[in-house]
C-alpha cells in the first residue's frame, strides 16, 4: 500500500513536471493562435495610442511621457518578434505526426511553444500597462530663450552692436536702456537681440521678454516670468502675491538671467515685482526700450543708447521693401518721386513702413506724385498715416502736465527742419503766457529751460550743434514726422485750422487767406513770400502772428484790422526789407508781445503809447538808428530790449525806461557816458544785458553795491565794454571798510572788453581775477 502510494505520488511529480512542457507541445496551436488575436488586439491599441500623441504633440506645447515612448518601443520590439514566431508556428503546423496531435520533432516545437507562451504573456502585460497611462502627453518645458518672428531688419546693427558688446562683456552687469522717438525701432531692435540671444551661448540661464506698456500691470509682468521660469500655473494661482515676489526673487537668485523689457514709460521697481536687480554677483543683466531720456536715469541704467532715425540710404532701402519690389524696375519718374517721399519721411522707420505699404502696387507716376504733395501738404490724409500719428501721440500724452504739451504743439508754428534758437522759443512761450505771470520773467526761462529738457528727454524735440564764426550753438529741431504729427493734434486731429504755418506766396490767395478765420496762430516764413496782396479777413480767434525772413517791405493797409481786439503776439523779426512801422500795430489793443527786431524799421510812432497791455517789445539788432517819437513810460512794459541796436534819442529813451515801475528785464546799448551812469545806478534790480560802446568821455564807473540789496545787479548776464579808451577804472564799493566777500553779479556768463582804458579797482581785486564777476564763463579781453 505505501508502496503504491508513493507510486501514485512520483508519478504525479513526473506529471507535474512534464505537463507544462507538454502543454507547450500540445497547446501549440491554440496559443498561437490566442497569440495573433493578442497581437492584433495590441496593435490596434498601440496604432490609437500613436495617433493621439502624434496629433497632440503637431499642436504644439506637449511632448509624450517618458512612460508612453517606453511603451510604444516595447510594443515595437514585441512586434518584430512576433511576427518571426508566427511564421515559424505556421511552418511547424505543416509536419506533425501522431494523428496530428505531436509533432514529428518535439524539441523545436518545445522550444517554440515555450516562446509562443512568453510572448502572449508579453502582449497580455503590455496591454495591462496601457491601462496604466493617465495621460499620453504632458506640457513642454518653456525654452531658455523664445525665438520672436521678425523680418530682417534694417539699419540698426550700430545700435545692436553696442548692445551686444555689453550684453557679452561679463564685467559689465545692471541695465542698458534704449530710448528714442515712437516708430524708430526700438521693438524691433529687442527682437533681434532676443534672437541673437537663442542663437549664441553666452551662458544665460534664461531670457525673459516682457512688454510694459503705458498702463503698467505688475501682476501681469509678474506672470510672463514666472511662465519664464516654468513655474506651474496651479503652483502660481496657490500664491498670494506676497508670496510670488518671494519665490521669484529666490529663484532668479539662483540663476543668471537676461530680461528685456519693452515699452517703459516710467520707472519701473523691478524688486517688487520680484526681479531681483542685476548686480555682479548674479551676472544678471536688464535690457529696456523707452521713449523718455529721462526714464532711463529714473530706472538707474548704467548704460544708455539712444535709437536714431536711418540714414537716407537705410531709409530708401527700407521703403523699397515694403512697396515688394525693386525700383530699379520702376519707371524712371516713380524712381524719382519714391526717393523724395522716402526722404519727407526723414528715417522715421515706422513712417517709412506705412507708407511704403500704402504704395505698394502703385504703378503710375501720377500715383506717386500725388502720395508726394500730400504727404508734403496733408500727410493726415496718406492712407494709414493717421495710425502713425495716433502710435506717436503716445508720447504727447505721456507728458506730466498741459504746460509742457502746450509748449510743444506751438513748435509747430516752425517751419519744417527749422534750427530754432532756443532762447527765441523761450521767450515767445512766456509772452504767449504759457509759463505763467509775465512778472517774473526770469523765472519763467528757467521753466522754459525745463519744458525744454523735458521735451528733449520725451525724444519729441532734438539738439543740433550749430557752429558760427567758430563758435557753437545748440539749436533746437524737431523731426518732420513728429511735427506733422504734432500740427495734426493742433488742429484737432486734422479737423480744422487753428493753426497755419505758410512758406508759399501762393497761399496767400483769396482761398488761402479764407483760412485765417478759424485759425488761433498764424505763421508766415521764408525768402518765397516776396508780398501779401491783401488783408485777412474776419480773424476774429487770431491771437499770435508771426511773419519772419520774408522779403516782405510793405503790409498792406488794413492788415491787422480785423484782429484788432484779439491779437496778442506779434513777431515781425528777421524782416530786413521792412522799413516803416506797420501801419494799425497801434490799434492792436490786445497786444502783450511785439518782435520788430532785425528790421529796418527806424522810427516808433508815439501812438504806440495806445498799446496798454504791452509787456515785451523787442527791438535787437535793428539796421538803423532807432528814434522813439512818444513817451514809452506809459507803456506796461516787463521786457524791453534794443541789444545790439543805436538809439537816436538814447538820453530821453533811458529816461523814460527808468521810470517805468514794472521793467524786470532791460537789455540795452548805449553810447553815452551820461545813460551808461544811470544805467550802472538806477537799473541795478532789471539789467540783463548791458553794452557800454563808443563812449568818450567815460572814465571810470562807480558802483554802490549793497550787502543787504540782494536784488542788486541780480539778473546781469552780459557786460560788455567796447572801444571806452578813456574808461580806466569800474570801482564797486560794498560801504566803508567792506571788501567784496560775495558776489556783485551772480548771474554773469559773459563780460567782453575790447579797447578800453581798464586798470581796473574792484576793491582789492582786479577785472580778472575778481568773485565779483560770479560765474562768468566767458571773459574776452582785448586792448
Amino acid at each position: 500500500m505505501d508502496f503504491a502510494n508513493s507510486l501514485l505520488q512520483l508519478v504525479s511529480n513526473l506529471w507535474g513536471l512534464a505537463s507544462k512542457p507538454l502543454g507547450y507541445i500540445c497547446n501549440l496551436k491554440d496559443n498561437v493562435e490566442a497569440l495573433g488575436k493578442a497581437t492584433g488586439d495590441l496593435e490596434a491599441v498601440s496604432g490609437d495610442v500613436k495617433e493621439t500623441v502624434e496629433r497632440e504633440e503637431r499642436e504644439g506645447g506637449v511632448r509624450r511621457t517618458n512612460q508612453v515612448e517606453n511603451w510604444l518601443c516595447k510594443v515595437q520590439e514585441f512586434e518584430g518578434g512576433v511576427d518571426q514566431v508566427l511564421e515559424e508556428a505556421r511552418e511547424c503546423d505543416r509536419i506533425k505526426c501522431f494523428s496530428r496531435c505531436l509533432p514529428q520533432n518535439c524539441w523545436p516545437s518545445y522550444k517554440l511553444g515555450k516562446r509562443v507562451d512568453r510572448l502572449l504573456n508579453e502582449a497580455r502585460e503590455l496591454q495591462g500597462k496601457k491601462r496604466e497611462f493617465s495621460n499620453f502627453t504632458s506640457p513642454l518645458p518653456s525654452p531658455a530663450i523664445l525665438a520672436i518672428p521678425m523680418a530682417k531688419t534694417v539699419g540698426l546693427d550700430i545700435s545692436l552692436n553696442e548692445v551686444w558688446k555689453w550684453l557679452a562683456d561679463e564685467k559689465k552687469t545692471g541695465m542698458f536702456g534704449l530710448y528714442g522717438m515712437g516708430g524708430v525701432g526700438k521693438t524691433t531692435l529687442m527682437k533681434q537681440i532676443n534672437n541673437e540671444l537663442l542663437c549664441t551661448n553666452l551662458k544665460f540661464d534664461v531670457v525673459i521678454w516682457v512688454v510694459v506698456s503705458k498702463q503698467v500691470n505688475e501682476d501681469n509682468i509678474r506672470d510672463v516670468v514666472r511662465k519664464g521660469l516654468n513655474i506651474k500655473d496651479e503652483i502660481w494661482d496657490g500664491w498670494s502675491q506676497n508670496h510670488r515676489v518671494h519665490h521669484l526673487l529666490n529663484i532668479l537668485a539662483e540663476k543668471k538671467f537676461v530680461l528685456l523689457i519693452d515699452d517703459v514709460w516710467a520707472r519701473l521697481d523691478l524688486y517688487e515685482i520680484g526681479v531681483l536687480p542685476p548686480s555682479p554677483k548674479n551676472g544678471s543683466k536688464v535690457v529696456f526700450t523707452t521713449r523718455s531720456k529721462q526714464v532711463c536715469h529714473q530706472m538707474g541704467a548704467n548704460e544708455t543708447c539712444e535709437v536714431s532715425c536711418l540714414k537716407p540710404e537705410e531709409a530708401l532701402t527700407l521703403f523699397e521693401k515694403n512697396i515688394g519690389k525693386s525700383l530699379e524696375n520702376c519707371d524712371d519718374d516713380i524712381q524719382r518721386l519714391a526717393k523724395d517721399i522716402a526722404k519727407e519721411c526723414k528715417g522715421l522707420p515706422l513712417a517709412l513702413i506705412t507708407v511704403g505699404r500704402a504704395m505698394a502696387g502703385r504703378e503710375h507716376p501720377h500715383e506717386w506724385h500725388y502720395a508726394l504733395t500730400t504727404l508734403r501738404d496733408k500727410p493726415h490724409q496718406l492712407s494709414g498715416m493717421e495710425e502713425v500719428y495716433h502710435i506717436l501721440e503716445f508720447s504727447y500724452n505721456s507728458l506730466s502736465d498741459s504746460i509742457i504739451k502746450f509748449c510743444f504743439l506751438y513748435c509747430c508754428l516752425f517751419p519744417e527742419d527749422y534750427l530754432i534758437d532756443s532762447h527765441d522759443l523761450i521767450e515767445l512761450w512766456i509772452g504767449e503766457g504759457l509759463l505763467g505771470d509775465t512778472d517774473d520773467v526770469y523765472n519763467m526761462r528757467k521753466s522754459g529751460e525745463y519744458v525744454l529738457g523735458s521735451l528733449k528727454m520725451a525724444c519729441l524735440l532734438e539738439s543740433e550743434t550749430v557752429i558760427k564764426l567758430g563758435l557753437q550753438f545748440v539749436k533746437i529741431k524737431m523731426h518732420d514726422v513728429i511735427r506733422d504729427m504734432a500740427t495734426w493734434i493742433a488742429r484737432d486731429h486734422g479737423k480744422k485750422n487753428k493753426l497755419l504755418v505758410i512758406e508759399r506766396e501762393e497761399d496767400m490767395s483769396t482761398k488761402g487767406m479764407s483760412k485765417w478765420g478759424e485759425a488761433e496762430k498764424v505763421s508766415l516764413w521764408g525768402k518765397w513770400i516776396l508780398n501779401i496782396h491783401q488783408a485777412p479777413l474776419g480773424c476774429s480767434q487770431l491771437r499770435t502772428l508771426i511773419v519772419r525772413e520774408t522779403k516782405v517791405s510793405v503790409l498792406p493797409g488794413g492788415f491787422f484790422e480785423s484782429m484788432a481786439a484779439c491779437l496778442m503776439v506779434l513777431d515781425l523779426s528777421n524782416n530786413n526789407n521792412i522799413t516803416s512801422f506797420p501801419e494799425g500795430i497801434c490799434n492792436l489793443i490786445s497786444l502783450q508781445y511785439l518782435n520788430l527786431s532785425r528790421t529796418g524799421i527806424r522810427e516808433l510812432p508815439k501812438e504806440i503809447s495806445n498799446l496798454t497791455r504791452l509787456q515785451w517789445l523787442l527791438l535787437n539788432n535793428t539796421r538803423k538808428f532807432l528814434i522813439f517819437k512818444g513817451a514809452i513810460a506809459s507803456l506796461p512794459l516787463n521786457v524791453f530790449s534794443s541789444w545790439e541796436s543805436s538809439l537816436e534819442n538814447e538820453e530821453e529813451v533811458v529816461e523814460e525806461l527808468g521810470r517805468m515801475q514794472g521793467l524786470t528785464d532791460l537789455s540795452i546799448k548805449v553810447n553815452k557816458s551820461s545813460s551808461a551812469l544811470k544805467i550802472f545806478q538806477s537799473f541795478q534790480r532789471c539789467i540783463r544785458r548791458v553794452g557800454i560802446k563808443n563812449c568818450e568821455g567815460l572814465t571810470h564807473i562807480p558802483i554802490s553795491h549793497s550787502l543787504k540789496g540782494s536784488s542788486n545787479f541780480s539778473h546781469l548776464e552780459v557786460l560788455n565794454f567796447v572801444n571806452c579808451r578813456m574808461l580806466v577804472k569800474m570801482e564797486i564799493n560794498q560801504g566803508i571798510g567792506q571788501a567784496p566777500n560775495c558776489y556783485c553779479f551772480p548771474s554773469l556768463v559773459e563780460v567782453i572788453v575790447s579797447d578800453c582804458g581798464f586798470w581796473t579797482c574792484l576793491g582789492s581785486c582786479t577785472l580778472r581775477n575778481s568773485r565779483a564777476w560770479g560765474s562768468t564763463s566767458v571773459i574776452r579781453w582785448r586792448k
